[in-house]
């Protein structure tokens, strides 16, 4: 049992280490600039699906853009979606700037939002192509930042650091510090160390005609995460992926902590089907650990007198909250709120859980449809279940 301590001990130590490391590859990011120069014309791709809270919102925000030449194709797949009436209100507010609406995406495969870039990109006036999630509102100078990526000939995909913003609901806080903690330091980690960030697709700019010559949308039809397979594409090109330190604000909708398990457990099932690194993620919390390994010292088994282990976790613990209210400072604008700190360790502990579940588990529920998945994320669709019979003739 004392090794188990040791273990528990050692797992937790390393997990800190590397909030430090990452910590500082997030420092490290924001502080690189990029050089002014050309700024050419960029289709902007923006997938819809419902009238999200804050949708006009974030729609009026992309058409403020400071850049000299853009244009908007806002699409979904049902032409009645009440999406598109409120892209119409803001094309009729902003006449100066170029808004199409269409719809009637057709089902090239089993993910809907590809389809629907797919036929978007059909418009696209521009090679330099944008795709952009509804929940995002980024700030007049995003597109700039973007641009100052993929100017780079040898840069083929720019992806965002992303800034969860509201509150509605515990679900929707968990997300926001989830995303302005421990993603952000895993993608500049990524970036960083490995030169290979992780490609998150609520905001990706890359050139079409290399994405055609990767074999298009078509490519990624039938996986779930089709931004982790482009950002692979272009990799496997040559082509190098960027991340840009523009800090780009992400909505999070009304979401329950039910709504929030069942998000995470999705991409986690994702994760599991793509990279051996999955294996590795109960290292990035270290709470589960640390905590553990004091349970079992004051229970008696470890070598170590308890309030040595107790100052030790302590330690740690306010290490990774000073990197969180850090962040949440540096990249939100804000200080990280007392209910956030308790909701940290919640956090913490339900994605452990997560991970296990998404273990075993081999069907995916995603906008209402059930799915397997696959090698890569490959959907396919799942059979559907008989219920049992319960009653007479």
């Amino acid at each position: 049992m004392t090794a188990i301590v040791f273990l528990l001990l050692a797992v937790g130590v390393l997990s800190l280490a590397l909030t430090a490391v990452s910590h500082a590859a997030v420092l490290f990011l924001r502080r690189r600039r990029r050089e002014a120069g050309p700024l050419p014309g960029i289709s902007v791709l923006k997938p819809v699906k419902g009238a999200e809270p804050g949708l006009y919102e974030n729609l009026k925000a992309l058409c403020e853009q400071d850049y000299p030449n853009f244009e908007i194709l806002i699409g979904a797949e049902d032409p009645g979606d009440l999406a598109l009436v409120v892209a119409r209100w803001v094309k009729r507010e902003f006449p100066h700037v170029r808004v199409r609406v269409v719809a009637g995406a057709r089902a090239v495969g089993c993910n809907a939002k590809v389809n629907n870039l797919r036929m978007l990109s059909e418009y696209a006036e521009h090679d330099w192509v944008l795709v952009s999630d509804a929940s995002v509102r980024p700030d007049p100078q995003y597109l700039r930042a973007l641009a100052a990526e993929l100017r780079d000939p040898q840069v083929g995909l720019v992806t965002s650091m992303l800034v969860g913003f509201g509150r509605h609901g515990v679900g929707a806080q968990l997300d926001n510090l989830l995303l302005n903690t421990m993603v952000v330091r895993a993608l500049s980690a990524a970036d960083v160390l490995a030169g290979q960030p992780c490609v998150i697709g609520k905001s990706m700019l890359f050139r079409l005609s290399d994405l055609r010559m990767l074999g298009g949308f078509d490519a990624v039809s039938d996986v779930l995460a089709e931004d982790f397979i482009l950002g692979r594409m272009f990799h496997k090109a040559g082509k190098r992926v960027a991340l840009s330190a523009h800090p780009l604000p992400t909505l999070s909708a009304q979401r329950t902590v039910a709504d929030f398990c069942a998000r995470h457990l999705r991409w986690a099932q994702m994760r599991r089907h793509l990279t051996t690194a999955y294996w590795f993620e109960p290292v990035l919390t270290p709470l589960p650990w640390l905590l553990g390994a004091l349970a079992l010292t004051v229970a008696g088994f470890g070598p170590w007198e308890p309030e040595a282990v107790l100052s030790l976790v302590f330690g740690g613990l306010v290490l990774r909250l000073c990197s969180d209210a850090h962040l949440t400072r540096l990249l939100a604008g804000r200080r990280l709120e007392v209910e956030e700190v308790l909701l940290s360790f919640v956090k913490d502990v339900l994605l452990l859980g997560i991970w296990v579940v998404a273990v075993f588990r081999r069907r995916v529920c995603w906008r209402g449809n059930d799915f397997t998945i696959g090698p890569g994320s490959r959907l396919s669709r799942a059979p559907r279940r008989i219920p049992a019979y319960a009653g007479g003739f």
